[in-house]
């Protein structure tokens, strides 16, 4: 019965193109993976080492392609999906969620760079051909689409004004542009809120 059962759900993720459970067992020899049962990986997806995996993970690459670093972790409930020729690119050393992130390049030519040590959380959607530069952060349910966060240093560092660019809050966010050290805190419409230094929240470390 177990082995009918493995079988069903094999043949149900090669239709989909995803990873068998065998080939899950394979990731999980260079990178954490907790629950490769809840766990969906796309067959064609280029993964690093040292991943970590939460349960409800889903990387899909449905006629588009994508490439994570290694380092990275993927709180549960994060989604990734490269579609219709978008696509995705991951660094290294990220941390995608706590909160539902969600990551999604699916139009033809769209590219959505996320560089390394970015943070994205709690409920944070990424859509379009956006870059998340090293060190920014997106922070909050934010449907951040076409946005360009400038890299930095990450939130541990001890100057802000060095750190990657931030957006937090909730609402959407379209086209937003943001320099190094730089934050905006919106509510609902981006647009209308104010570009700030992250100074203003966060004092120098001495």
């Amino acid at each position: 019965m177990q082995d009918k059962i493995i079988g069903l759900m094999d043949e149900h993720r090669r239709r989909n193109a995803f990873l068998t459970l065998a080939e899950m067992a394979a990731l999980a020899e260079t990178n954490t993976v907790f629950d490769p049962f809840s766990t969906l990986i796309a067959d064609d997806a280029v993964i690093g080492e040292g991943n970590t995996f939460f349960p409800g993970v889903v990387v899909r690459c449905d006629g588009g392609t994508c490439s994570i670093g290694s380092g990275n972790t993927f709180y549960p409930s994060t989604l990734v999906i490269a579609a219709n020729g978008g696509r995705i690119e991951i660094g290294d050393e990220c941390s995608l969620g706590p909160g539902g992130v969600q990551i999604k390049a699916n139009e033809p030519g769209v590219l959505l760079s996320v560089g390394n040590r970015a943070r994205l959380v709690n409920g944070a959607e990424i859509v379009g051909s956006s870059t998340i530069g090293d060190g920014a952060q997106v922070i909050g349910a934010i449907s951040a689409r076409g946005v360009q966060l400038a890299a930095g240093d990450d939130f541990t560092c001890p100057d802000p004004d060095r750190r990657g660019a931030v957006l937090k809050g909730t609402g959407l966010a379209r086209g937003t542009r943001l320099e190094t050290g730089e934050v905006v805190n919106g509510l609902g419409d981006f647009a209308a809120a104010s570009v700030e230094r992250q100074l203003a929240y966060h004092p120098r470390s001495k």
